[in-house]
C-alpha cells in the first residue's frame, strides 16, 4: 500500500516542508513542499541525506548496558527497572537534586520539553541544561529585557532597505530556522537595500555585501556602542519613538559618550571611518535592521552584545515595523501557561540551589553543571540524563568534559547513535527518528512561521521508541506514571486550546503543509504597549541590575585576548573561531551519512596564507593547534578570506571515541573543544566563549 503524506524534515532546525512517499511501512522517495513557504520546494544538501540517516545501518537499534565485557544488548523492561532502581538510591543518599538532565539540539521539540520538564518536576530536581545556552540564551535573555518577557526577534530582511549582519552567515546556516533567510536578503538587495556584514572572514554572505568589515573577534559590543554614539551624536535617533516608546535614553547617552570611533577603531580592527560610515547608513535608512547569531554570541559578554544591537535597532526605530525587527510571541516556550499547566511546577518541592545558582538569571549552565559534577558544589550531581546530544564534541573543554562523565554514578543516554560521549554511558537507548513519531513544530524566530503537524509515518527501526515514550515509561517505573496520561496528541490539543486552534485544524490546515500563525501583527506592540512591565522598552534594564548584571551594555575586554593577558599572547597569537558553520554538516551525526561524509569528511584549521607563510605551513599539512587547555592535530586549510589574526576551526569532530558510527570514525577529524574552555562563559546567559580563544599553529614536521 503506497500514501504520500506532507510533513517536514529535521535534519536541521530549519524544518522544511517536504512531501513523503511510503509504501508498505518503508520511506521510498521525498521532494520539497512547493506549498511550504519556509522553503517553496527546496530542499538543501542535508536534507537529501535524511533516508541515509533513517536507515544508517549504524544506528543503535536496542537498549543496551555497559559490562566489564564492553555493551550488552539488554531488554526496555530490564533498562527502566535498572536505572530507576539506581535513581532512587541516588535520591535516597544525596538527594533529588543529585540528578541532572540535559537536552540537546537534535531533540528540539515542545513536546519532549514538556515530558522532560513534568519528569523533572515530579523526581524532584532543578537541574536542567539544554542546547540553548550553547546556542541563543545570550540573546533570548536581551529580549527578555529589553523588551520584556514572552517574546523573540526576528529581523525582517525581505522589506528592508538596509541590513546589518554581524557575526553570521545566512547563505550558509540558515539563520533565523528557515532556508528562506537568504532569498529574502536578496530580495531586498534587488529592490534597493544595502547589505552591510561584520565578520572577521569574508563569508558567503559577506562576498554579497555592499560593505563588509573584518572585526576582533569579542569586540562587537564596542563597535555597535561606538554606532549608537556617533548616532546620537549627530542627532540621527529617532526622538518621537524613543520619547514614546522607550525608558533610560538619558543614561545611555552618557554611557557611549566614551565610544568615540577613533579610540573603538583601537578594540575592533574597524576604522574610524568605517564605522562613522556604517552608522550614518543605519541610521538614515527606513527602514533598517541589525541582527546577529553565533558568531557574537559565543562570548563571555555576548549578552550585552545583544542588548548593544536591540539599542541600536530601538533608538532608530526599527522595532516593530515593515522591514525592522519584528516581535513575534513565544507561544510554546517555558513561559506559557500551556507549559506551567502541563509540567506540574508545583510538585517541585525541592528549594536547594541549582548547579548555577552563582547565575540569578538562567540555570542554564552546562559549563556549571561539568563543575558542580567535579567539586560536588553546591551539592554532589552523581546521575545525569542527556538526550539527543553528544557533550564530548559539543561542550567547551573537553578534556574536563570527559574527567566529568567519568565521574559519574550513573550516564544515561537517549540518542540515534552510540555516539562518542554514549561510549562513557552506563545505558544507552535508541530513540526514534522524526519520520518514527509524532511531534509538532513551531520555530520562534522565523518569517514566515509555519505550524505544522509532523506524523508518524512508519514503526521505529529495531526496538527504538519515541524519546517523549522512553521519558513516559521510564517515569512509571518510578512510581509516578499516573502523572503521563496523555498521548502526544492530547497534550498538543491543550495546548492549541490556549490559541483558539484545534489538532484537528493543525492536521489539515493547508493540506498537511501547516500555516503562517502569528497572534502579534506588526505594528501591534507600538499600539498596544511593549511586553514588559512598563509597556516600554528599556535601554537601561532595571531587573537586570537588580539581578546582578549591568542595567546597560558596556564593552569589557575579553578575559583572554591580545589585551587582557599579553603574556598569554606571546606563546598563543592568533585568535580562534571554533564552530563555524559548513553546509555538509550539522551535529556530529551527520559525518556518518554517505553523501555529507563525501562532501566533507573531516574538519580544519583555516588560515590565511600570510599567516601560514609565517610559520613555514602549506596548503594540506598536518599542524598542531594549541591553546592554554590542549593541542589537537589537524589539516591545515589556506584561504585569504580569513583575517590573518584570525583561524577558524568547525566542530562536531574527533570522533575517536570507538562510537557506533563507521563511516565517521573511519575519518575522525579533530575535536576543536579541547582547545576551548569552560570557565570561560557569559555570567549572565551561561554561553560559553567559544569564539575568541587563543592558540597558536605550527607545522609538525618542523617542530624541534
Amino acid at each position: 500500500m503506497k500514501s504520500t503524506v506532507k510533513t517536514h524534515c529535521k535534519m536541521c532546525n530549519c524544518r522544511c516542508g517536504i512531501i513523503v512517499t511510503v509504501e508498505d511501512g518503508k520511506i521510498i522517495s521525498f521532494k520539497g513542499d512547493p506549498d511550504c513557504r519556509k522553503n517553496d520546494g527546496k530542499i538543501c544538501v542535508r536534507g537529501r541525506a535524511m533516508l541515509e540517516l533513517q536507515y544508517d545501518p549504524d544506528r543503535l537499534m536496542f537498549p543496551e548496558k555497559k559490562t566489564p565485557d564492553g555493551f550488552q544488548r539488554i531488554s526496555w523492561d530490564s533498562a527502566y527497572s535498572e536505572i530507576a532502581e539506581k535513581l532512587s538510591d541516588l535520591k535516597s543518599r544525596y538527594g533529588a537534586e543529585s540528578l541532572a538532565v540535559y537536552r540537546g539540539m537534535s531533540v528540539y521539540s515542545w513536546l519532549v520539553s514538556v515530558q522532560l520538564q513534568r519528569f523533572m518536576n515530579l523526581f524532584g530536581t532543578p537541574n536542567y541544561a539544554s542546547n540553548s545556552a550553547l546556542c541563543v540564551s545570550s540573546k533570548v535573555f536581551s529580549t527578555k529585557y529589553s523588551f520584556g518577557p514572552g517574546v523573540s526577534t526576528c529581523g525582517d530582511f525581505r522589506s528592508s532597505k538596509c541590513i546589518l549582519l554581524l557575526g553570521t552567515n545566512p547563505a550558509v546556516t540558515g539563520m533565523h530556522r528557515s532556508l528562506r533567510v537568504m532569498r529574502d536578503i536578496n530580495y531586498a538587495r534587488k529592490n534597493g537595500a544595502v547589505l552591510i556584514v561584520v565578520d572577521p572572514k569574508k563569508t558567503e554572505t559577506a562576498a554579497l555585501a555592499d560593505i563588509h568589515t573584518t572585526i576582533r573577534p569579542g569586540t562587537d559590543t564596542a563597535f555597535i556602542l561606538s554606532m549608537v554614539h556617533v548616532i546620537i551624536k549627530n542627532g540621527w535617533y529617532d526622538k518621537d519613538f524613543i520619547d514614546k516608546h522607550t525608558t533610560g535614553f538619558n543614561e545611555l547617552k552618557k554611557i557611549t559618550e566614551a565610544y568615540e570611533p577613533r579610540e573603538v577603531e583601537k578594540i575592533c580592527w574597524i576604522p574610524a571611518e568605517q564605522i562613522i560610515n556604517i552608522a550614518e547608513i543605519f541610521a538614515k535608512t527606513k527602514s533598517a535592521c541589525a541582527d546577529r547569531r553565533e558568531g557574537v554570541i559565543h562570548h563571555e559578554h555576548g549578552m550585552q552584545t545583544c542588548r548593544a544591537v536591540d539599542i541600536l535597532n530601538t533608538i532608530t526605530g526599527n522595532i516593530d515595523v515593515e522591514g525592522g525587527v519584528h516581535l513575534q510571541t513565544k507561544m510554546f516556550s517555558p513561559v506559557s501557561p500551556a507549559f506551567k499547566r502541563l509540567t506540574y511546577p508545583e510538585m517541585l518541592t525541592n528549594t536547594r540551589p541549582s548547579v548555577s545558582a552563582d547565575n540569578k538569571i538562567t540555570r542554564d549552565v552546562p559549563s556549571n553543571l561539568i563543575r558542580a559534577i567535579l567539586e560536588e558544589k553546591p551539592y554532589p550531581i552523581k546521575a545525569l540524563i542527556v538526550i539527543g546530544s553528544n557533550p564530548v564534541l559539543a561542550w567547551p573543554n573537553s578534556s574536563v568534559v570527559q574527567e566529568a562523565l567519568k565521574k559519574l554514578d550513573l550516564l544515561v543516554m537517549l540518542d540515534l547513535y552510540r555516539n562518542d560521549t554514549a561510549t562513557f554511558s552506563h545505558y544507552n537507548l535508541p530513540v526514534a527518528t522524526f519520520f518514527e513519531k509524532v511531534d509538532f513544530q513551531s520555530p520562534e524566530v522565523a518569517i514566515p512561521r509555519i505550524l505544522q503537524y509532523q506524523p508518524k509515518l512508519i514503526e521505529p527501526a529495531g526496538e527504538a521508541k519515541p524519546d517523549f515514550q522512553i521519558i513516559k515509561e521510564l517515569s512509571g517505573k518510578l512510581g509516578f506514571g499516573e502523572y503521563f496520561p496523555e498521548s502526544e496528541d492530547e497534550i498538543l490539543e491543550n495546548m492549541l486550546g490556549d490559541w483558539g486552534l484545534s489538532i484537528d485544524e493543525l492536521k489539515s490546515r493547508n493540506d498537511g503543509s501547516g500555516f503562517e500563525f502569528e497572534p502579534r501583527p506588526v505594528g501591534y506592540f507600538r499600539k498596544n504597549g511593549f511586553p514588559d512591565k512598563n509597556g516600554k522598552i528599556n535601554l537601561a534594564s532595571e531587573d537586570l541590575a537588580k539581578a546582578g548584571a549591568i542595567s546597560l551594555p558596556e564593552y569589557r575586554e575579553p578575559s583572554e585576548s591580545p589585551v587582557s593577558d599579553s603574556e598569554t599572547c606571546k606563546k598563543y597569537p592568533l585568535i580562534l573561531i571554533s564552530g563555524n558553520r559548513l553546509s555538509a554538516s550539522y551535529l556530529s551525526a551527520s559525518h556518518n551519512l554517505p553523501s555529507l561524509h563525501d562532501k566533507v569528511s573531516e574538519n580544519w584549521v583555516e588560515m590565511h596564507s600570510q599567516t601560514a607563510a609565517e610559520r613555514d605551513i602549506s596548503d594540506g599539512e598536518i599542524v598542531f593547534v594549541e591553546s592554554l587547555r590542549g593541542k589537537i592535530q589537524i589539516k591545515a586549510k589556506l584561504n585569504d578570506k580569513v583575517d590573518p589574526r584570525v583561524v577558524m576551526i568547525p566542530y562536531g569532530w574527533g570522533h575517536s571515541f570507538g562510537g557506533s558510527w563507521q563511516i565517521a570514525n573511519s575519518t575522525p577529524g579533530a575535536n576543536v573543544n579541547i582547545l576551548t574552555d569552560h570557565n570561560r562563559i557569559d555570567k549572565t546567559s551561561g554561553m560559553p566563549a567559544y569564539k575568541d580563544s587563543l592558540c597558536e599553529v605550527y607545522n609538525i614536521d618542523k617542530t624541534d
